[in-house]
């Protein structure tokens, strides 16, 4: 991508449909954030993240692009397809390039910033201890790891 941030999010947009979400809230009904953030809303909500992108906030310094997991089911049940998960890899991409970002974890081996610290601070309460250090590595270098022990 090249231009300018405005030029770059347009493009984000574009590219993952967000222009064509029509509200219907069927992301935020499957949206796994409920469950994992007690003050779940409407501002951290897939549907409002894409909202607030497409009115043209500050997308970049909002903290709640930080907290989604990533996992797909609301592009899986967008009726527009509208690719949720995109737009936030994209939307945090473009922040770590740009000084925008909020702590993220980095691979100890590859040093890829993979896991946004809401998102690490819930899942290391869920694991057990001795499964912890399954997150210092990235799911790309996790995959590496494995196929050299099982190849």
């Amino acid at each position: 991508m090249s231009g300018s941030i405005k030029d770059k999010i347009a493009e984000i947009i574009k590219n993952t449909g967000a222009d064509g979400c029509v509200e219907c809230g069927k992301c935020v009904a499957v949206c796994p954030m409920s469950e994992m953030y007690p003050d779940f809303g409407w501002e951290m909500s897939p549907r409002g993240v894409i909202r607030r992108t497409v009115m043209g906030a500050d997308i970049l310094r909002d903290p709640m692009i930080w907290r989604c997991t990533g996992c797909n089911a609301g592009t899986d049940v967008c009726p527009e397809g509208v690719s949720c998960r995109d737009l936030v890899r994209n939307l945090r991409q473009l922040a770590l390039e740009t000084g925008g970002a909020a702590k993220v974890r980095t691979c100890e081996l590859c040093g890829a910033p993979f896991l946004p610290q809401p998102v690490d601070e819930y899942v290391q309460g869920r694991l057990a201890r001795s499964n912890r250090d399954y997150l210092d590595t990235c799911p790309t270098c996790r995959q590496r790891r494995y196929l050299g022990r099982n190849a």
